[in-house]
């Protein structure tokens, strides 16, 4: 009978240790990428029907497997990286990095015509291809967003437009998570400028009205 008691007791004190651990265990946050105004605006593009009617496939977006995961990823020096247990991305980040692409670029150029790839509409006009070669940021310090783009047409046989290695550092201006995806935001709306311009430049560029 005492050894049936003391069995009980232990299974119960276990049964609180673990009970307490669950609840002590702190609930992760999540962030997200959101989209920014930029250099332009749709009002300079107002009476242009070629801009106004083009259709742009964003897409397809490739990222660095690094970064590819729930988790947010930050180095901890050249060769180490810290995955952040507690502190994750809302939805998958190639996602979320079209989706933000895509709303900066219809605020800059009023363009409604957008589509994520894959697309199955056909009579695109313009395709942006996108990788993402680094994405690297430091609570406290700065982001690193290092990107591969091109422009082609999107009639098949595609023809290549232009290719640029573009490069944006950004600080953080904060300690914390939420102040480096912040950061990561105004990286891409800086990418989203470079995007909207060259588009713009091929197609007329702003009215003089």
């Amino acid at each position: 009978m005492a050894n049936s008691s003391t069995f009980t007791r232990r299974v119960l004190l276990a049964a609180a240790l673990c009970l307490s651990g669950c609840i002590n265990t702190p609930l992760p946050d999540y962030y997200v990428l959101t989209p920014e105004a930029g250099q332009l605006s749709a009002d300079q593009f107002r009476g242009n029907a070629k801009i106004a009617g083009l259709a742009v496939g964003v897409g397809p977006i490739t990222i660095p497997e690094t970064v590819n995961r729930p988790n947010i990823v930050t180095p901890q020096d050249s060769n180490k990286l810290q995955v952040a247990e507690y502190h994750r991305w809302s939805e998958p980040l190639r996602e979320n990095i079209s989706r933000v692409i895509i709303t900066n670029l219809a605020d800059r150029l009023g363009v409604n015509k957008l589509y994520a790839y894959p697309w199955l509409r056909t009579e695109i006009d313009y395709i942006t291809r996108i990788d993402v070669l680094r994405m690297i940021g430091r609570l406290g310090d700065e982001v690193y967003l290092q990107v591969r783009w091109q422009l082609l047409t999107g009639d098949k046989p595609y023809q290549l437009l232009e290719t640029r290695i573009s490069e944006y550092r950004l600080p953080v201006a904060g300690g914390g998570y939420s102040s480096l995806v912040a950061a990561y935001s105004a990286a891409y709306a800086a990418l989203s400028d470079d995007i909207a311009i060259a588009l713009a430049e091929i197609n007329g560029g702003a009215n003089d009205s």
